[in-house]
């Protein structure tokens, strides 16, 4: 297999752990996007753009080139200069929790281990190469991102904040790429506590989808301080949602109100979210054609001073959120032993 078949099938894989292929007519395989996903004769495809999250160069030779790992673990030499300092091979003692060693003399590859600083950076900087690779957005109903994250910190499924993912630079990338949803493929680290030792854990897949996840965090942030802030003034839920809508797209710059089935949605990429009495809802379009839907004129506004306070106080804010949805393919990353 040549590094161009190697590299797509690499991509394949990748994309298959998102999308399901059968829902598809056609999948063409192609460059800027890499994948054009057609459903029906005569509709716009679905564009896909595939990459993969990397802390460093050696960080992605381990894990890409075929047989690198088992190299280094039988005592080869490196590939490259730079991952002598990087991939640092050793022998190994690992004991269980009650300290019984259970593999005395293991070899094993030891580097070193990202800060979440250090991740969202490197979060940021690859939605920004893939931004300015420059896409003719009008071959497609819309283009998503699609990446494989190979840094494997730790990560609970059912329970995280989103500062596992943003800071400021990162949502700024996210608001002003061209993608409608960027999928982030990361591994569930969160074992079973019945799980066994020496059972070895399955690979669980999990996409987070951090365009809507911006869109929540900044539109519950937002809410909950202008409910704080306004001090029981508010007439109703109703007047939250809209101060809510209008802080975050007009003040902070995502999104745009819109009208959908009489009242005022905020409408980001492929979501819209609205608050209600039953709390925050969220709608998704599922990849499919976004309705036209008409512009809402909203007339609150805070009071300036609170709109400051407002401002000043949700940068620092986060939001926590308990679920993750499964890919299609537990491990996406078995691709690294493709020849």
């Amino acid at each position: 297999m040549t590094p161009a078949e190697r590299k797509r099938a690499q991509e394949l894989a990748i994309l298959e752990a998102v999308y399901d292929l059968s829902n598809f007519r056609s999948v063409i395989s192609r460059e800027r996007p890499d994948f054009a996903l057609s459903r029906s004769i005569g509709s716009k495809p679905l564009g896909v753009e595939v990459t993969q999250l990397f802390f460093h160069e050696s960080h992605a030779r381990f894990n890409l080139i075929a047989g690198y790992a088992h190299r280094l673990w039988s005592g080869g030499s490196h590939l490259h200069k730079n991952d002598v300092k990087t991939l640092k091979s050793v022998r190994v003692k690992i004991s269980d929790a009650e300290g019984d060693v259970r593999y005395p003399d293991l070899p094993a590859v030891m580097m070193e281990t990202p800060s979440i600083a250090e991740y969202r950076t490197a979060l940021r900087d690859v939605i920004l190469t893939k931004t300015g690779r420059g896409y003719d957005l009008g071959e497609f109903s819309h283009v998503n991102l699609v990446i494989l994250d190979w840094f494997d910190l730790s990560f609970n499924a059912t329970d995280y904040r989103t500062d596992r993912f943003f800071d400021d630079e990162v949502r700024e990338a996210l608001r002003e790429c061209p993608f409608r949803e960027v999928l982030l493929v990361l591994h569930n680290t969160a074992r079973d506590t019945n799980d066994d030792f020496d059972q070895v854990a399955r690979p669980d897949a999990r996409i987070v989808p951090l365009q809507q996840l911006l869109a929540m965090e900044r539109f519950y942030a937002a809410g909950h301080s202008i409910d704080k802030q306004s001090s029981g003034d508010l007439r109703d839920v109703a007047e939250l949602n809209r101060l809510t809508i209008d802080h975050v797209s007009r003040v902070q710059g995502y999104g745009q109100p819109v009208e959908c089935e009489g009242r005022p949605f905020l409408h980001y990429r492929g979501t819209l979210i609205e608050l209600s009495d039953r709390g925050m809802q969220i709608r998704e379009s599922s990849d499919s054609e976004l309705p036209n839907y008409p512009t809402s004129i909203i007339p609150d506004r805070l009071e300036p001073r609170i709109e400051q306070r407002v401002t000043q106080e949700i940068s620092a804010n986060i939001f926590g959120f308990g679920f993750a949805r499964p890919a299609n393919r537990a491990n996406p990353w078995e691709f690294r032993s493709i020849a």
